[in-house]
């Protein structure tokens, strides 16, 4: 889940993803701190990361949550934060949540220390591991109790019980001893794999063949399963990796910038951009510059 820090009453809050956390929570860092690691292989086909996120105790501050084709379980081992519009939900006492694959960015609202720990289901693995298909959940933010029932309150407390630097351990154990409640679609399965693979630049009908269906039969896996076309999520993957490789723009212009990741034009790319974050490029560029970024 991508997060971005922004300028809110009490300053800035800085920080850079990769940094190592002293061994407990009360040590806590002075900068905004994320890390993303690949799942246990038993689950790789099902999640795409497992991700932690601690913001320091500075006041005040907003986080945009970005689109990333994905829906996210999201536990907060510290107190929760605030969310904001279709986020409203989120907020104390309640700890455990389930974040829709989105189309559009959303802000959550932070006071002090917040630690927050989760993981990015792709949709063949949403159905597995939560016991119903992605499209069920949709854009929604709810609370995992909504979604999973009775077996959210102990999931919660396998991850939030215990040491609070090994929240995500715990997480990617209790995932991994979860049930299989259903049949993952195999050619969903398979053609986000190949989506992601491409990094979103595949045309629909080379993805269809490559999963030996019809163009049709595929969009009505994806309609079934996950709710969104094949394009749209061919769109969001793209998206998510136009995200993680701002940062590292250097010198290369935006229209460079737009073509190496397969948009028509600097154009198309503002717009596509613009849909999903609801910021320009370049203002999400700027963003970083001032407040740091994680991705």
């Amino acid at each position: 889940m991508h997060e971005r820090l922004h300028e809110f009453d009490s300053g800035i809050l800085v920080g850079q993803p990769g940094a190592v956390l002293a061994k407990s929570d009360r040590h806590r860092p002075s900068e905004t701190w994320y890390n993303e690691v690949a799942p246990p292989p038993r689950l790789a086909g099902w999640i795409a990361s497992l991700w932690e996120t601690r913001i320091p105790e500075l006041g005040e501050a907003r986080v945009r949550i970005m689109p990333n084709a994905c829906v996210d379980l999201v536990f907060y081992v510290s107190d929760p934060s605030w969310g904001e519009g279709p986020a409203a939900i989120v907020a104390p006492p309640h700890r455990s949540y389930v974040v829709g694959s989105t189309l559009r960015s959303f802000m959550v609202r932070s006071i002090g220390w917040r630690h927050v720990v989760g993981a990015s289901l792709l949709p063949a693995g949403v159905a597995p591991l939560l016991g119903l298909p992605a499209r069920v959940i949709g854009e929604s933010v709810a609370f995992l109790r909504d979604v999973i029932g009775k077996r959210a309150a102990e999931l919660e407390q396998q991850v939030i019980d215990g040491p609070p630097d090994r929240a995500m351990q715990r997480l990617a154990a209790a995932l991994q001893e979860t049930r299989v409640l259903r049949q993952a679609d195999g050619i969903v399965e398979q053609a986000v794999r190949l989506v992601r693979r491409a990094h979103g630049r595949k045309r629909i009908d080379d993805l269809a063949a490559g999963v030996n269906v019809s163009p049709r039969r595929l969009e009505r896996h994806f309609t079934e399963q996950v709710g969104i076309s094949a394009k749209t999520f061919s769109r969001l993957v793209r998206f998510d990796r136009v995200v993680r490789d701002i940062a590292t723009r250097g010198n290369v212009s935006w229209a460079q910038f737009a073509l190496a990741h397969g948009y028509t034009d600097q154009a198309h790319f503002i717009n596509e951009f613009k849909e999903f974050a609801g910021i320009t490029p370049a203002q999400f560029e700027r963003e970083a510059l001032t407040t740091g970024t994680d991705s």
